[in-house]
């Protein structure tokens, strides 16, 4: 059996700080650098500025995760979200041309999405016949425990979303079970899997463990495809989060009612009127 490695409080202390905090603060700074570039070259005047500022969207996140992961040993995916979090904060006034950046990073994404599914896909199917019968029944408990895990940490949170609501309106358990049915395992956990059974911790896991690993996760992403996604509209309409309350639904009927009849009115007094006067 794999064991990891133990650690003192010291230890996980410098450990904690070496991958959140420094992290964290090289996405920040790389965002800011990213921030002001995109203020310089930010003129409405020149056609090319939309093109720039797109690559300098790009240049950051790749730039934050290469100085994290590669230079200082910390959490590339910290780093990249705490950039992309300067930017989304601080950004927006000076971007040139809004559509053609958000059409980038719609197909960038579809893209890499696409591309991640696709692998993840090809290595899983060749994962699947050297896994034992026995894993199959595992890979059935992991689901249901990932889906209870998620139910728990929802319901036992609760009380913080509802004082995350503007109007602190309680979060209902039907729209607790409709967001734990919604949770989908997709491309971050297929690409770090991948990332398992290809380099295998530098050869501390075996060739079986690895696939084992991409089995399990690529698993658990297409039962929620295929199970989670396929129902989740037949559970929102049988526990009826989209339907309209009884009042509501009453007030929007007395609305039209009145519109139907206002416009009526004003029809039939325009039929009436004298045809000379409106010429």
């Amino acid at each position: 059996m794999l064991k990891g490695t133990a650690y003192d409080a010291h230890e996980a202390v410098n450990f904690l700080t070496r991958t959140i905090a420094i992290a964290i603060v090289t996405g920040c700074t790389v965002g800011l650098l990213a921030y002001l570039s995109l203020k310089m070259v930010g003129s409405p005047f020149d056609h090319s500025s939309g093109i720039i500022q797109t690559v300098i969207t790009f240049g950051c996140a790749y730039v934050s995760f290469y100085l994290s992961e590669g230079l200082f040993g910390a959490s590339g995916v910290l780093a990249t979200v705490a950039a992309a979090l300067v930017l989304a904060h601080k950004m927006w006034p000076a971007i040139v041309d809004r559509e053609s950046l958000m059409s980038f990073w719609h197909v960038f994404e579809y893209m890499c999405n696409s591309l991640i599914f696709f692998l993840a896909g090809a290595l899983t199917g060749n994962a699947m016949v050297k896994i034992e019968a026995q894993d199959w029944g595992h890979l059935l408990v992991i689901y249901v425990m990932l889906v209870l895990a998620r139910f728990l940490l929802l319901f036992c949170s609760m009380p913080v979303l509802k004082l995350l609501h503007p109007r602190r309106e309680p979060v209902s358990l039907a729209e607790v079970a409709v967001i734990t049915w919604g949770g989908l395992r997709g491309a971050v956990g297929l690409s770090l899997a991948i990332q398992v059974a290809t380099n295998r911790a530098g050869g501390v896991i075996s060739p079986e463990d690895g696939q084992r690993v991409l089995f399990y996760v690529g698993g658990v992403a297409a039962l929620t495809l295929v199970i989670n996604a396929t129902t989740s509209p037949f559970l929102v309409g049988a526990l009826g989060i989209t339907r309209w309350e009884h009042a509501k639904q009453n007030m929007m009927l007395l609305l039209h009612k009145r519109l139907k009849a206002l416009s009526r009115g004003y029809w039939m007094a325009w039929a009436n009127e004298d045809p000379s006067s409106k010429l």
